[in-house]
């Protein structure tokens, strides 16, 4: 399995394994394990195009071959986040990039119990709290782009809670994705609301908070993109889609947001992206738009790149 050579090549150890599916070696002529990682490049990077990185790196004077390819080194000009002002600064300028390029479903994941964090460190209602907060910063972050925003939390009784946190944000509309009953669950909600009747013309931005904690809520927002004629931006700000990914929810199981998810999850660009992977050899996945994608080791307390690549077309995840 590709992923898991990447990430033994990368030193973060068996037990960390990303879904990184479409990969593939390309010779680079290193012998070094990171250097042998970085020659592990996505659809689409030209080995000239990798080479080039390389060279850059060991062009570092007085470093040794291992020391040049285990560097902290910041490929597409933003090493690994500092902090969480640091998450929220990328956050809201790749998502103004991504809209000036046309982009229509954006991404936005990151752990909010730290940065070495995942989900479920902390308590689930912990968790949406912080979400919430960090979701409430990047809009903040965001206002200068004068769009009128509706901002979807998962359910009603979520949207309530959460509505005076967001009252000082600007060119913001509360709403909710679902209104959680037993019939729901099944797809026969006689009091269900189409999307298309929830949002308004004078709509411009759709901005997804955290929609993890049952399928109905992603299988709304698959609704959402397919009812609205104009193709407004969503995104999309911790909704744990690696778990359907991953197979988390299977389709035995779970058909309804399988089939809501086919054809749609594919189509999501990633606007920052962090992916912890834990071990006595951690490390991380990194992307920032409009950036490559780029794993992380972990030494003490720095982050040192070991492999740095792209998909074909600059799109979505390279495990698409």
């Amino acid at each position: 399995e590709m992923s898991r050579v990447l990430l033994l090549l990368c030193g973060l150890g068996a037990s960390a394994r990303p879904p990184l599916t479409s990969l593939k070696p390309v010779s680079h002529g290193s012998s070094s394990r990171c250097a042998s990682a970085v020659g592990i490049i996505g659809k689409g990077l030209s080995s000239s195009h990798m080479g080039s990185r390389l060279r850059a790196v060991q062009k570092q004077p007085g470093a040794t071959p291992l020391q040049r390819n285990m560097k902290t080194w910041a490929f597409s000009g933003s090493g690994f986040p500092s902090n969480y002002n640091d998450v929220v600064r990328r956050a809201s300028g790749a998502v103004r990039q991504m809209i000036e390029d046309g982009k229509q479903l954006i991404e936005i994941e990151f752990p909010v119990t730290g940065l070495a964090a995942v989900p479920g460190d902390g308590e689930g209602a912990g968790e949406m709290t912080l979400s919430a907060q960090y979701t409430r910063e990047i809009l903040i972050a965001m206002e200068s782009m004068n769009r009128r925003t509706r901002v979807f939390f998962p359910d009603e009784q979520e949207a309530k809670r959460q509505t005076k946190l967001f009252k000082d944000v600007n060119n913001i509309k509360i709403d909710f994705l679902t209104r959680p009953s037993p019939l729901g669950d099944l797809g026969l909600d006689p009091f269900k609301v189409e999307m298309r009747d929830r949002i308004k013309d004078d709509d411009e931005l759709f901005v997804i908070a955290y929609p993890s904690f049952n399928p109905n809520e992603m299988i709304a927002v698959r609704e959402l993109a397919d009812q609205d004629d104009m193709r407004r931006p969503i995104i999309v700000i911790n909704g744990e889609l690696d778990r359907i990914r991953s197979g988390y929810y299977p389709a035995f199981f779970y058909p309804r947001l399988q089939g809501a998810m086919k054809g749609f999850l594919e189509n999501f660009d990633q606007a920052l992206y962090i992916h912890n992977f834990k071990g006595t050899r951690g490390g991380a996945l990194l992307r920032t738009y409009p950036g490559e994608y780029q794993v992380f080791r972990r030494d003490g307390n720095k982050m040192r790149v070991c492999w740095v690549g792209a998909r074909e077309g600059g799109g979505a995840a390279p495990w698409m």
